[in-house]
């Protein structure tokens, strides 16, 4: 039995059995169980099908514009100088922001998200080709302390993105919405002058391009470091796409809630500085990421917590997952980068701004798919597991890294031993042979 309140204030009450009735475009299922609740069973109409499939297709599309497209600029180095692709990609990113704020003056609908995804996928280009050939530069200019430079390049890019919302908000009270696009992107323009006149020009010789490529990618210490890198926009996709349902029976306002969301960034933007110089000091080392991964495990056990602590859940207990995952993250970035470039460098690869552009474009790439894959994983493992065991998924992709980690580098020195043995005793057989 259900009872209906009347707008009149008196109530009646029917027996609903099994009756189905249409809600917008749901078909909603309603069935009285045996303790007299009602079970309410959806299903997915046609038309949310194809919303959702569109949707993340585009996504699909927007995201491997950018992902795709990294590691390919640095072929265009020999050709083109790395003062123009790097000023010409703020340019275009520029002109993008200012093109975006004029949206509103467009047609709705159809039009408007034409549009809206050209000018993004023009966009993606400009920053593509600006975050890579950096990298480049950085990396041919700083030989001796280079983890330390290359990590103030994530470091800058994670104040970006916490300072971002708050100069976007703060502008768009003053002058509404196409104010925060127009001096953003004024900006990167005037930057776009700066970077044309003062940045040097940076030497770069190219030979067998597509030959270097291969033989950096199909490497299995890269493949590692790369997962490793892959996990970080993983974990941080996962949180931001989560955290607010979590603690919203907290209460928080809204000015705290923003507080408890950069917290991991900042911490991210902070210790980048730190994992570079400590690379910079143990370039051999691989301590250092398994120091950040177990990082990275602590903040999803603490999180929810994980079902094993006897532990609830609680605002502290978010605040310090938060700030761990920052220190873990930024250390996997930053380490797995700095490593899967000496690494190939020590290969046989020259040490010159084509080979960083290259490591740092693939670099770029799967950060990029890690930012894609992490709340698209989100909201179906939140779905069906829940926050909780949503954090122990991710839980579990960590500690499988951990272990994948681990079981190749005793694999490296297995294979390092046998060789450097191997190597001995020909040196040893080499007197006899020449007698």
């Amino acid at each position: 039995m259900l009872n209906i309140q009347s707008e009149s204030g008196s109530s009646s009450s029917c027996d609903v059995g099994s009756v189905p009735f249409e809600s917008g475009n749901q078909s909603i299922n309603v069935e009285e169980s045996a303790d007299d609740s009602p079970t309410v069973k959806t299903s997915l109409t046609r038309q949310q099908l194809s919303v959702l499939v569109i949707v993340n297709l585009s996504l699909i599309s927007l995201a491997s514009c950018y992902a795709l497209l990294a590691p390919f600029f640095p072929k265009l180095v020999p050709f083109i100088s790395s003062k123009v692709i790097a000023a010409t990609g703020v340019f275009v990113t520029g002109t993008c922001s200012v093109l975006f704020g004029t949206l509103n003056l467009s047609p709705h609908g159809t039009t408007f998200i034409v549009l809206a995804f050209a000018v993004r996928i023009v966009e993606a280009f400009g920053s593509a080709s600006m975050i890579t050939v950096a990298y480049g530069i950085v990396g041919n200019e700083f030989t001796n302390r280079r983890a330390t430079a290359l990590a103030t390049m994530d470091m800058s890019f994670g104040v970006g993105i916490i300072i971002g919302p708050s100069i976007g908000g703060v502008l768009y009270e003053v002058g509404g919405y196409m104010l925060p696009f127009f001096v953003l992107g004024g900006i990167l323009l005037f930057q776009g002058f700066i970077m044309m006149f003062l940045l040097p020009e940076s030497e770069c010789i190219v030979e067998n391009t597509k030959g270097d490529f291969r033989k950096i990618v199909f490497n299995s210490v890269f493949l590692v470091d790369m997962l490793n890198v892959l996990t970080t926009l993983l974990f941080l996709g996962f949180i931001e796409a989560t955290l607010e349902p979590h603690i919203r029976p907290f209460g928080l306002q809204p000015s705290i809630l923003g507080l408890i969301f950069i917290i991991c960034g900042g911490f991210y933007a902070g210790s980048s500085l730190i994992w570079g110089c400590i690379f910079d000091k143990f370039p051999t080392s691989l301590l250092p990421l398994f120091i950040s991964s177990a990082f990275c495990a602590a903040s999803f056990i603490f999180v929810g917590p994980a079902p094993f602590i006897p532990l609830d859940t609680s605002l502290w207990l978010v605040i310090f997952s938060q700030i761990i995952l920052g220190i873990g993250i930024g250390g996997k970035s930053i380490i797995g980068l700095n490593h899967s470039l000496r690494h190939t460098i020590s290969q046989g690869l020259p040490d010159n701004m084509s080979t960083v552009a290259i490591v740092s474009g693939v670099f770029n790439s799967v950060n990029a798919f890690g930012g894609f894959l992490g709340p698209s994983m989100s909201g179906v493992l939140v779905e069906y597991m829940g926050f909780k065991g949503g954090s122990m998924v991710m839980l579990g992709i960590e500690t499988a890294m951990i272990f994948v980690t681990s079981v190749h580098c005793l694999w490296l020195f297995a294979a390092n031993r046998v060789k450097n043995q191997t190597k001995q005793v020909d040196e040893e057989r080499v007197p006899i042979l020449s007698s």
